[in-house]
């Protein structure tokens, strides 16, 4: 059985969104008994990384890349194989989970994205 990248899961969440202390939204430190109060913890980190399976890269273009090896392309996006990507919930930093309060695509009328006003949030 293999197990999903942490590494990426941690990366991401450190250097790039949230970083490692909780903040208050005037960007100060989150601070309890005097001390920093972490942004996650291990369990967060875990359930992020299954965020992130079932990645993968399409084939390369012929015409534009150099093929050193079949690694796939660098250039277009990557896909989900539905095969390999986590299906489970996820639970989200605040206590519920990833998705609460969005609707599922079965519950809209048909081809609401396409009706005035609608937006992409």
């Amino acid at each position: 059985k293999s197990y999903p990248d942490e590494n990426y899961a941690r990366e991401l969440m450190q250097l790039f969104t949230i970083g490692v202390s909780k903040l208050n939204h005037d960007g100060s430190l989150v601070l309890e008994d005097g001390l920093e109060v972490a942004a996650y913890t291990n369990s967060d980190i875990m359930t992020y990384a299954r965020l992130f399976t079932g990645f993968k890269r399409v084939p390369q273009r012929g015409n534009v890349e150099h093929a050193w090896g079949n690694y796939g392309s660098k250039i277009d996006p990557m896909t989900i194989n539905p095969k390999y990507h986590d299906k489970y919930p996820k639970h989200s930093l605040d206590g519920g989970f990833l998705g609460d309060g969005y609707p599922l695509c079965s519950d809209l009328p048909q081809r609401a994205f396409l009706k005035k006003g609608a937006r992409y949030e």
